[in-house]
């Protein structure tokens, strides 16, 4: 059952909006790292392989954090779990502005991953003070933006403006990068103070035998296994590619910054094709959608290996359209997942994250380790395409089991 709001619909879209502030940090911070690799393993004198541990330290912890996330925001409700996962990430920033070398870096980054579940929980719990479905809907769609335009705000302003303003020196961009979390985190108690969360909440109790007995029903069954494969594929194509693209495109001999520009292009194609192809969906169409979303990858990540620009450009908006629709539609699936419901929605949602965060890990890593060895990112981009034409598999076992 869904929790009836007691929240006038006005008060409701400003908590969405202060939702929405720390969801844009958190893509914000994502997107912070990309666009200055070539300066931080300059400086730091690590190896790509290690940035690749870097660019997946915060998915790492994430994955252990997911799961308590849901737990925390239950008991102590949104205002308190927001507020943390603002300063979490402020400290993350922070942090990596003091980082001296390797291990620094991976745990400054590694930071984010506790707060980060935070926000990624917390915006479906936002999204269902809506006693409206077509409400929630719609306050969900407009969340899951909050990230996309953070990453493109990273992105675009990074090498452009901050690294150009204060002398290349990309560590004093993050200590300015840490105001931004910190002010909208500001802004987020101001909104909760003024329009107070009203909804009834399910009383909290940490009952271990229920818990492991909830995460039994869910685990054993064929489809959320699947769901959780085609999940990590998703974020091992997300995150990795995410993470080197701006590198990826210097490497072609394209202009740091103009690299960093063009590596938003995927960002702001896939905020259009969350809002767009998600429509499309339903119990009929969306196996046929999903196989159409990972033949369209495999097809950018071919075009993304061409040294043609305008070719290349084509390959960006493609992945761009397979990456902003993904995890939602497969977010949809599970919400479909027999035994799956709103009142084990929490477990069945952290469980499903922490999993696929795994991808999320060994992304970015794996394209490190390739790039190290053969000194080519069409070698990764090439094993990358055979891993999501694999995906095929689980789709067709998927379509069986509707």
């Amino acid at each position: 059952m869904q929790p009836q709001s007691k929240n006038s619909k006005n008060q409701n879209w400003y908590i969405i909006f202060g939702v929405w502030l720390i969801y844009f940090c958190f893509g914000f911070t994502v997107s912070s790292i990309a666009p200055i690799v070539p300066y931080i393993t300059n400086d730091l004198d690590i190896s790509y392989k290690q940035m690749g541990l870097i660019l997946g330290a915060w998915q790492f912890t994430y994955i252990f954090f997911a799961l308590p996330a849901g737990f925390i925001i239950d008991k102590y409700g949104l205002k308190v779990s927001i507020f943390i996962a603002a300063m979490i990430i402020t400290l993350s920033l922070i942090s990596r502005g003091f980082s001296n070398n390797f291990y620094h870096m991976w745990l400054a980054v590694a930071l984010f991953g506790i707060g980060g579940p935070l926000i990624s929980v917390g915006a479906p719990k936002a999204s269902s003070l809506w006693s409206s479905q077509k409400n929630r809907a719609i306050s969900m769609g407009i969340l899951v933006t909050g990230p996309l335009f953070g990453g493109i705000t990273s992105l675009s302003f990074m090498n452009s403006i901050f690294m150009s303003l204060l002398d290349n020196n990309w560590k004093t961009v993050y200590f300015f990068y840490s105001l931004v979390p910190f002010i909208s985190g500001c802004i987020w108690l101001i909104i909760c103070n003024k329009y107070k969360i009203f909804y009834k909440k399910n009383i909290f109790d940490l009952d271990i035998k229920k818990s492991i007995s909830e995460f039994n029903l869910i685990i054993t069954k064929k489809r959320f296994l699947i769901i959780l494969i085609l999940g990590t594929s998703s974020m091992f194509l997300i995150h990795g590619i995410s993470g080197w693209l701006p590198k990826i495109i210097s490497s072609k001999g394209i202009n740091i910054n103009f690299s960093s520009f063009l590596a938003s292009i995927p960002i702001f194609i896939g905020i259009i094709s969350a809002l767009i192809i998600p429509r499309f969906s339903n119990n009929k169409t969306r196996i046929i959608i999903l196989l159409m979303l990972f033949l369209n990858a495999i097809l950018a990540l071919f075009l993304l290996q061409s040294l043609t620009l305008h070719i290349f450009i084509f390959g960006l908006i493609l992945l761009g359209i397979s990456t902003g629709s993904l995890l939602s539609l497969l977010l949809n699936h599970l919400s479909e997942t027999k035994d799956i419901s709103y009142n084990n929605m929490g477990i069945a949602g952290g469980l499903f994250f922490a999993i696929i965060e795994i991808g999320g890990v060994l992304g970015p890593f794996s394209i490190g380790i390739i790039y190290d060895y053969y000194t080519d990112f069409n070698i990764a981009l090439s094993f990358y395409a055979l891993l999501i034409t694999l995906m095929i598999v689980p789709l067709y076992i998927l379509k069986k089991l509707k």
